[in-house]
């Protein structure tokens, strides 16, 4: 806003111009036919008024028929020149009954303000304007005044100056200019500048300048308002109709679903949609086509998209897909075997043709599991051997959880591994050979699948002597000195015992293994 030393607005310089002219011919004490001319100004104004009341209602109505034709576009911008148009009817009519009052109290109840004789009176409009109540009226006025400003400039984008700054400048309530005396500066309020030594027809023809900038800024902001309508629109030179399946493969029972729509569609014109010759449901401009999947098998469609054009006519668009019905089926690929082995990671692919891995829903029996990228580790729980475990699972269809199927897995303990020395079990071996060996493995037996490793825990080996047992103890897997003192007593053809082996394993149960009979060569 205007004020203080900013620069004044056209509007400011012709009130400023209008205060001098008038104060120059008062101090000439010029005679009243001159003061009447300022009625014959504010006459002059009613007329623009009257002009621009014209296309206020132009404008109302085109808002009203765009409202007709398109609701949803048009319902913002009527809603918004409603709340101004009730707005600018309540400050016009509010300095109207100003106008009024100024009329009664110089020349009676019987004045109107198009007949009154108190022209030249000079004090009844500073008497009620800012005399009365501290000025209370004036105050009231200047209130709603730039609050009727402050909501048309609500409604303009700030990057729009070419639309509010005016209205910001014609409806502005700050001092118009300053008048600099000796040694101070006298801020001429703009009250003062409306009332205060203005013959009554000066002040009535700032009261109507003031009236048609109303309604002219009404104009502006609401024609802002109806262009703004089709701001932002796209225009296309191709309409392609499409189809948008939530699958194109569907399980036997459910139902086979698409949207079918027109691609750069109007949101304000659903177009008329008919599958293989039959209406379907039109929500939001896409037609929802559903469809028993009753029997397995491939199946095709056609849709015919019917939607006016600019001109009026009809144009039509036609498009085919095709979609395959599947009956329930579920792979549960086991990895390794169809056995879960416990205090094992048993790994397992599950999979369902058609049907995203992030939909399916798997339960397991007697188990534990986590899901590893596309495999499932399964874990049977302590104690379980023995028992079996089912596998179940479900998927997400069309928005429904259904089941597919399930599989059975037995569940047993892991084998024992097989007690090893110098890679063998049992058999000749050369006495050389077995005394470079430092200590008995566990190993599992080849056709046992998972990476495990036993650790034995403790053996014997025994031999006989003189016709008499004798056998030394080891409490880990490494042969001690006695042992080896042992073996090297043996001759060709002799026996040597590795037995009572005990290892643990992942589960960390002891686990009793094979005895081990060499025959020194």
């Amino acid at each position: 806003m205007s004020g203080g030393n900013c620069p004044e607005t056209p509007r400011q310089k012709m009130i400023g111009m209008m205060y001098l002219f008038l104060t120059a011919m008062l101090a000439l004490n010029v005679s009243g036919e001159l003061l009447k001319a300022f009625q014959l100004v504010d006459k002059s104004i009613q007329q623009t008024i009257s002009t621009v009341d014209s296309r206020n209602y132009q404008l109302e109505a085109k808002l009203n028929n765009a409202l007709q034709v398109n609701e949803k576009k048009a319902r913002g911008a009527k809603i918004k020149a409603d709340s101004i148009k009730i707005m600018a009817d309540s400050v016009y009519n509010h300095i109207q009954n100003l106008k009024m009052l100024m009329v009664h109290t110089v020349d009676g109840p019987e004045a109107t303000i198009d007949n009154y004789k108190g022209i030249d009176n000079q004090d009844i409009a500073a008497q009620l304007m800012i005399t009365e109540n501290g000025g209370e009226r004036s105050k009231l006025l200047k209130k709603i005044i730039n609050s009727y400003r402050d909501l048309l400039i609500s409604n303009v984008n700030k990057k729009d100056t070419f639309v509010w700054k005016p209205i910001e400048e014609t409806l502005n309530t700050e001092p118009p200019h300053n008048e600099k005396g000796k040694g101070n500066v006298v801020h001429k309020s703009w009250e003062s500048m409306m009332f205060e030594h203005l013959p009554l027809s000066a002040s009535f023809a700032l009261m109507s300048s003031i009236q048609s900038d109303i309604r002219t800024a009404q104009a502006d902001v609401v024609n802002y308002l109806l262009t703004g309508i089709d701001e932002g629109s796209f225009k296309f030179t191709k309409i392609e109709p499409i189809t948008k399946p939530i699958s194109n493969i569907v399980i036997q029972g459910d139902k086979y679903e698409a949207d079918i729509f027109l691609a750069a569609r109007d949101e304000y014109q659903d177009p008329e949609i008919l599958v293989n010759g039959k209406p379907v449901e039109v929500v939001d401009g896409r037609g929802k086509y559903i469809v028993d999947a009753s029997r397995p098998g491939e199946y095709e469609y056609e849709a015919e998209l019917k939607i006016t054009a600019p001109n009026g006519l009809p144009k039509v668009y036609k498009i085919k897909d095709t979609y395959r019905v599947i009956k329930p089926n579920v792979v549960i690929s086991p990895v390794k075997m169809n056995v879960f082995y416990e205090s094992v990671d048993n790994p397992v692919k599950i999979s369902v043709p058609g049907v995203p891995s992030s939909d399916l829903i798997v339960s397991i029996s007697n188990c534990t599991k986590r899901k590893t990228g596309d495999l499932y580790i399964v874990r049977p729980n302590p104690g379980k051997a023995g028992l079996k475990s089912i596998v179940t699972v479900s998927a997400k269809i069309n928005g429904k959880v259904r089941r597919i199927g399930s599989n059975e897995f037995r569940i047993k303990r892991v084998p024992d591994p097989v007690a090893m020395v110098a890679g063998k079990k049992d058999g000749k071996i050369r006495k050389n050979l077995l005394l470079a060996q430092r200590a008995v493995f566990a190993e599992m037996g080849e056709d046992f699948d998972f990476d495990l490793s036993f650790r034995v825990t403790g053996f014997t080996v025994s031999i006989i002597k003189g016709g008499y047992l004798q056998d030394e103890r080891s409490s880990n897997n490494k042969f001690t000195k006695a042992q080896m003192d042992l073996i090297k007593s043996v001759g060709r053809g002799g026996r040597v015992f590795i037995e009572n082996i005990r290892a643990v394993g992942p589960d960390k149960t002891p686990r009793k293994l094979n005895t081990i009979t060499f025959i020194v060569d």
